[in-house]
């Protein structure tokens, strides 16, 4: 069955609706991967990031930012697709935002019963949140931004 013909029969009809799923889809399967992968997925990246930190600091960059700094932005950035999909979804961005701290909670959770070697906390569940929220800010934004788009063309 073609992904077209998938789409019209769970009800998905126009086309920005299609997308919004493949897209929603695509990102599902990407954070189900980072937030279970057994081992941190940074890891690898371990050594390159603390040279590039070290950078950071000699070029003027403050001390005090670190790793830490690094991934809490990491993490913001990785759950802002989730807010903006789900507002475009649920239509509600608060409720995008319920959700996406729901899923933080379910993705810590998981990681403190089944992954030993990943470390759940709560600094994680403030900046998936945090994410989830702008993605909804960056939703409302440009809702509001099309719909005076709208009226201006029907004004004309």
């Amino acid at each position: 069955m073609r992904l077209r013909n998938f789409l019209g029969v769970v009800g998905v009809k126009n086309r920005s609706a299609r997308w919004a799923l493949v897209a929603a889809v695509a990102y599902a399967i990407a954070l189900v991967l980072v937030a279970f992968w057994p081992t941190p997925v940074d890891a690898e990246a371990g050594p390159w990031l603390f040279a590039f930190i070290e950078q950071l600091h000699r070029i003027g960059v403050p001390q005090w930012f670190g790793y830490g700094e690094i991934e809490f932005g990491a993490n913001i950035l990785y759950f802002m697709p989730l807010g903006l999909l789900a507002s475009w979804w649920l239509r509600w961005p608060w409720l995008a935002v319920l959700c996406g701290l729901g899923v933080s909670v379910m993705i810590e959770t998981g990681q403190l019963l089944l992954l030993p070697d990943r470390v759940p906390s709560a600094r994680d569940l403030v900046a998936n949140t945090l994410g989830t929220g702008l993605g909804a800010l960056v939703f409302m934004l440009c809702r509001g931004w099309l719909r005076r788009r709208a009226r201006q063309g029907a004004a004309r």
